[in-house]
């Protein structure tokens, strides 16, 4: 209805017109990333990711409330525009080589904290 089409009679439907909620796009305990597009400097390196290498899953929906593996809650809520559904949860990305002994490797894992070094 448009504005102009509205009269006094018409006030009372309008405001009590019921709001249609969307499906939201994750659901509950979905692994996601976050989005550093909006974090991105003027002078940012184009060809480095958007998104975090960090892993999170959905701990509330609607405005999402995170939490990381560990589940640690996250402080802050990220909208669905924020939010990257990740294909691959269980791969992560090799930081640096720790100690080496035969055909074992001791790896501390990109953006993960210390005490999941493996």
């Amino acid at each position: 209805m448009k504005p102009a089409e509205i009269k006094p009679k018409t006030v009372l439907n309008v405001y009590n017109y019921p709001k249609v909620a969307l499906k939201p796009k994750f659901h509950l305990g979905d692994v996601v990333r976050i989005s550093k597009f909006n974090f991105k400097g003027v002078f940012e390196k184009g060809y480095t990711a958007n998104d975090s290498t960090e892993l999170f899953k959905i701990a509330k929906v609607g405005t999402y409330l995170l939490e990381d593996m560990s589940n640690h809650p996250i402080k802050g809520c990220f909208y669905e525009t924020e939010l990257q559904r990740s294909k691959h949860p269980d791969v992560y990305l090799v930081e640096k080589i720790l100690k080496r002994k035969g055909n074992k490797l001791f790896i501390k894992w990109l953006e993960l904290p210390s005490n999941q070094n493996s």
